[in-house]
């Protein structure tokens, strides 16, 4: 029975793939809502926080300035709601 759920599987995630949603592009200057920076001893990190579909995230930045990381962002213990400047 396993055999058969594993042989499945592969089958499974390429009918997932496929009906994916739809890729968008936005423009970081629309959604950036603060820029953060925090130093330590040996290295600095960078956060951006973004606001996708009303739910601000931290973007963690690397030292070339790429993203690295994402998580949620929260405030008082819930996810942190937002709206973006560029939207209605």
């Amino acid at each position: 029975m396993k055999t058969k759920l594993f042989a499945a599987l592969p089958a499974l995630a390429c009918c997932c793939s496929i009906s994916a949603a739809p890729e968008r592009t936005l423009s970081m200057d629309s959604v950036v809502l603060e820029d953060m920076k925090v130093e330590g001893l040996v290295q600095a990190w960078k956060f951006r926080k973004v606001c996708l579909d009303g739910q601000a995230y931290l973007l963690i930045l690397g030292s070339n300035q790429m993203p690295i990381g994402i998580a949620p962002s929260f405030k008082e213990g819930k996810p942190e709601q937002c709206k973006a400047q560029g939207s209605k």
